[in-house]
């Protein structure tokens, strides 16, 4: 009788091992599979932030103006101005009474 259960549960670990090998190499594979939209959003926005600009506003705009156009390459649809509010290029006006 105990030995038909050692047998058992060898057998349960076993199957247990191959499954959690099973989920490693799935998890592995997502992490390499990056979205490359998302990660152009991420950098571009950090890029953006970080960046000094004119008086003017010259840099900022164009920096904005060509991460656009990559992240369009990259399958964004939205205009210029989602893409500047993405990131957090164009400041949220104040009312009047703020």
């Amino acid at each position: 009788m105990n030995m038909m259960r050692a047998n058992r549960l060898q057998n349960a670990l076993k199957h247990l091992s191959e499954a959690i090998q099973e989920a490693e190499a799935a998890l592995e594979e997502m992490r390499a599979e990056s979205d490359p939209l998302a990660v152009h959003v991420f950098v571009s926005r950090r890029e953006y932030r970080n960046m000094p600009d004119t008086k003017s506003g010259k840099r900022h705009e164009t920096a904005a103006r060509m991460s656009w156009q990559t992240a369009c390459e990259l399958g964004f649809r939205g205009t210029l101005g989602e893409w500047e509010r993405l990131l957090d290029a164009v400041p949220k006006r104040q009312s009047k009474g703020s």
